[in-house]
This record gives structure tokens, C-alpha cells and sequence, in this order.
């Protein structure tokens, strides 16, 4: 019997390390033994879309929220009465479970449910001599229904309810069973703080975390965890270097996939968060892959960098993170391109869709990072009272809310740090 299923995702709004990292770890964790599938936070961007097509892989299945569902939680074990029974198949209903209602059907169809107190209603008839009510004379629709879609934390605290798929009875909920259930197990790869988690993480179980990033956020956990955190370029150059600690040979297709999240995020090894490490392994994994790093890289990048068909809030939102200093929460987006000339010349219309974005949530701050592949260069754009802050962060003079960034090309190192420094 295989134990239960664990998710393996990366962060919110993916990249092409949370998307091809995911499906490695998991497969690294599926040939060991485990019971993981690979999910995804969000949409694929074009990059990600290129690498799982060239490899021929399929995306892995998107995942919303993590929250407990009444689906998972629900108690099938408690039938419901056909509208046809009698009153004495009712006094038997309730005399064997607890709800202070019974659900009733017709065929299969859930036409409501009946009262315990109808019961000693019909009693007192006995006593009086007055003619007895048919069941379905009783049944009426109850207030609040349930369906297996639906939050567990949305069930009241008492009582039992009635879940239905469509119109067919599936069972009863009530917020002991929601509680009795078993959490969803997760793997994180390529992030860790709590805001770029799918929602619903404090009703899962996260197993491991494998990362490359700064450890932020109020992540915990309740029991100790498999964490692997190395300052490194990749996440994939970690889960590459797992690979080679289990004895276990990577597969040609997530040699592939390895190899295009590590030419993502170190924008082809020009990024200052590039490592020899993260060289030597994109070197072995393009020779199990069976392509070549530049003409590959460079094939991958131009197809994520063609950003002409999206409109600016689609812009505002690529490759968004939020970030929080316990008082300022504020998200950064990337796109990177070959040529920044036609995104800057709609800089109004992005500060625009920034701002929209900012207010959506009342952020401190939303952020847009403009990078030029080629240049090696970032115009930095921003909505939000942010002037003072980006202006001791990066000593530039701030003009239309905007600072060009020489030599800028990961926000991880070279943008997130220094705007933290600067909110203190």
C-alpha cells in the first residue's frame, strides 16, 4: 500500500526553477520510495512553457490552496433515509447517530432532511389520537449545505451538516471530522517564506524544504523537518547534487529540465548569483540532456523574454514575490528581455498597473524589476510612497519614480537585501 501522496511545489506566480525544480525533486523522491507528485503554485510562464515542451514533459497539475477540504473530511459512513421510510425508520436513524438532523433522499437525489424534534411531534399524535405524518411531510431544506469543494475551517463549530455533490447526498461534516483529518504533506523547493506558500499552508504539513534564498517570513513547523538551504545560484543545483548523493543517475528529460531553471535564474551564468557549482552542474547535466549550454540557453531565454502579448498587469504580476520586514509588505516582478526599449516606452501604463496592484492589497510597495538580458542592466520602476527608501537603497536619485540599475540582475541578492536595509 503506498503511503500518502506528498505534494512538491515552488512558489507562487512560478519561475522556471519552481516549475522544472518541482518535477525533479519529486521524481528524485518517486524513485526512493516516496509517494510525491509535483504541483505548481500558479501559471506557466512562456520560459517554463519552452523547457517542459522542448523536453516533453506535461506541467504538473496546479494547486490553489492547501486548506483541508469537507471532501477529505466528510463522514460517508452515515446513510441518509429514503424519502419513503417510516417514522419508525427514523426513530431507528437517529437512535443509532448523533445529528440532530437526518438526511433524506429520493433515489439518490438529496431532497432534505427531517427534524429529531419532528419525532416527539408525532409522538404526542400517538397520544392524542391524531393521524401520523409521512416522512417526506417533515423533510425540509436545511440552511447551510456543504459540498467536498468547500474550506473545512467554513464548518460551524456545532452541529453536523449535510454534504452534497450537485444533488446526490455524499455524507455528513462537522468540525470534529475537519479536525480528525490528515493534512496534506508538502515539500517546498525554491522558497520558504510563508507569503510565496500556497494559501492553506497552516492546515498542511511541510516535510522538507530545500531552497536557495534568504530564510524569511514566520515559517514552522510542528516537529522537526528536512531542511537544505545552499547559497547557490539554483535550487536545481541542489537537487542535482541529491541526485548524485543518492547513487541515483538523472534522467535524461529532468536532466533537461534541471538544466533550463539553472540557465533561468542565472541568466545564463551572467547573474552575481552564479557559482562554479552551478556551472560544473548545468555542464553535466547539458551532456546527460544532450544539448548545448549557449545555443539551448539562448533559445529558452529569447522564448521567455517575449513579452509583447501581455498586457501590463499580466506584466506586473510575472515572476512576483512578496516580501515583508514585519512592518512593510511589498512584492518585486522580473521580466527579463533582450531589449527593454518597448517596455519602457509604456512605463506609464506599467507604473499604472503597479499601482493597481499595490492598492489591490494594500502593499507598502509593489516593485518591477526591467532587465535587459543583453545590457546586463535593470530599470527599476515602483508604486508606493517608496522615493526615500529606493533612494538610500541603491544611492541614486530617484526620477519618475524609477533608478537605472548598472550590473543588476537578481533580485535575491542584488535588489530584495538592500530594500530591507533601507526600511529599517
Amino acid at each position: 500500500m503506498l503511503s500518502k501522496q506528498i505534494f512538491v511545489t515552488g512558489h507562487k506566480s512560478p519561475d522556471t526553477d519552481s516549475i522544472c525544480t518541482s518535477i525533479a525533486y519529486a521524481k528524485l523522491q518517486e524513485l526512493q520510495g516516496v509517494n510525491a507528485i509535483p504541483v505548481r503554485a500558479g501559471e506557466i510562464n512562456k520560459e517554463s512553457a519552452f523547457a517542459l515542451q522542448y523536453f516533453k514533459v506535461e506541467p504538473q497539475p496546479l494547486v490553489t490552496d492547501l486548506y483541508v477540504k469537507v471532501g477529505k473530511a466528510v463522514r460517508r459512513d452515515i446513510p441518509p433515509l429514503p424519502v419513503s421510510a417510516s417514522l419508525k425508520d427514523a426513530a431507528q436513524w437517529f437512535a443509532a447517530y448523533h445529528p440532530e438532523e437526518a438526511p433524506v433522499v429520493d433515489g439518490e437525489r438529496f431532497v432534505g432532511v427531517v427534524a429529531k424534534a419532528a419525532l416527539a411531534d408525532e409522538f404526542i399524535k400517538t397520544v392524542t389520537g391524531e393521524e401520523l405524518s409521512r416522512i417526506k411531510d417533515l423533510v425540509y431544506m436545511p440552511e447551510t449545505v456543504f459540498s467536498p469543494a468547500h474550506n473545512g475551517h467554513d464548518v460551524p463549530k456545532e452541529g453536523h451538516y449535510v454534504v452534497v455533490d450537485g444533488d446526490r447526498y455524499i455524507g455528513m461534516i462537522c468540525a470534529g471530522c475537519v479536525e480528525k483529518a490528515d493534512k496534506q504533506q508538502v515539500m517546498l523547493v525554491d522558497h520558504n517564506e510563508r507569503k510565496q506558500i500556497i494559501d492553506g499552508i497552516e492546515e498542511a504539513e511541510i516535510v522538507s524544504v530545500v531552497d536557495h534564498h534568504r530564510i524569511g517570513g514566520t515559517l514552522m513547523t510542528e516537529g522537526p523537518i528536512f531542511i537544505l538551504f545552499r547559497p547557490v545560484g539554483c535550487t536545481a543545483t541542489i537537487v542535482t547534487a541529491l541526485y548524485e548523493q543518492a547513487g541515483i543517475a538523472v534522467p535524461k528529460q529532468i536532466a533537461g529540465l534541471l538544466l533550463s531553471a539553472i540557465i533561468s535564474d542565472t541568466v545564463l551564468f551572467r547573474s552575481p548569483t552564479c557559482t562554479e557549482e552551478d556551472k560544473e552542474a548545468a555542464a553535466k547535466l547539458a551532456d546527460i540532456a544532450g544539448v548545448d549550454i549557449q545555443t539551448y540557453g539562448m533559445e529558452m531565454l529569447k522564448a521567455g523574454a517575449n513579452v509583447s502579448d501581455l498586457t501590463p498587469d499580466q506584466i506586473v504580476h510575472n515572476d512576483m514575490k512578496e516580501f515583508s520586514d514585519g512592518v512593510h509588505t511589498f512584492t518585486v516582478a522580473q521580466v527579463q528581455v533582450m531589449d527593454t526599449s518597448d517596455l519602457l516606452a509604456q512605463k506609464n501604463e506599467l507604473l499604472a498597473a503597479l499601482e493597481r496592484l499595490r492598492a489591490s492589497k494594500d502593499f507598502s510597495a509593489s516593485f518591477l524589476m526591467i532587465t535587459g538580458i543583453i545590457e546586463e542592466a535593470t530599470n527599476f520602476i515602483f508604486a508606493g510612497p517608496m522615493e526615500e527608501v529606493v533612494a538610500k537603497a541603491f544611492s541614486k536619485d530617484v526620477v519618475e519614480q524609477e533608478v537605472f540599475l548598472p550590473h543588476v540582475m537578481s533580485r535575491k541578492k542584488q535588489i530584495v537585501p538592500p530594500l530591507l536595509d533601507a526600511m529599517k
